[in-house]
């Protein structure tokens, strides 16, 4: 496919979308290349697909993160349960913003592994990850999320490990 159709077809697909998803396209274009303008600044989004996901920020600070998933029924499986990938999603991100937070300006983080055990199955209403660190090393930073119900009732339990990558071995 010649350059100038395919511009052609991502121009008049973007003219299908509302501004939420156009800023969503940008966060994306934004991840693959620091030329793209207009994406939002790193860490003022907890990225395009916490976002697409109906999952939110609602506070990170010292070692410890909350974050909100509003379920939907676009979230739901086929047997009208919310789908375990959406709860990972949210864990992860959580656990990725609170190794952040807790790592000197330039350095950043990966995730090494996460295990996660579902507990309850979810309907809808909003879940809640609470995320804390549990040990921080100078390589490798290991946390613990609960995820709860509006009721309180625990649905979900994880453990994640983040290795630390210093802007001194970035180059």
């Amino acid at each position: 496919m010649a350059d100038a159709e395919l511009r052609a077809r991502l121009d008049q697909a973007i003219e299908f979308l509302d501004d939420a998803q156009r800023q969503r396209l940008l966060d994306w274009a934004g991840s693959m290349s620091a030329a793209v303008p207009r994406a939002r600044a790193p860490g003022t989004s907890i990225g395009p697909m916490a976002e697409q996901l109906h999952i939110r920020n609602d506070g990170i600070r010292d070692g410890r993160g909350v974050y909100r998933l509003d379920v939907q029924a676009d979230l739901l499986n086929p047997h009208g349960v919310l789908h375990g990938g959406a709860v990972y999603v949210m864990v992860d991100s959580c656990m990725g913003a609170v190794t952040m937070s807790s790592l000197p300006p330039g350095d950043t983080c990966a995730t090494i592994e996460i295990k996660i055990s579902y507990l309850a199955g979810v309907r809808g209403g909003t879940l809640t990850a609470d995320t804390h660190i549990i040990k921080q090393g100078r390589r490798v930073v290991f946390l613990e999320s609960k995820v709860t119900d509006e009721s309180g009732r625990l649905v979900a339990a994880a453990t994640g490990s983040f290795a630390v990558i210093s802007a001194a071995d970035r180059g």
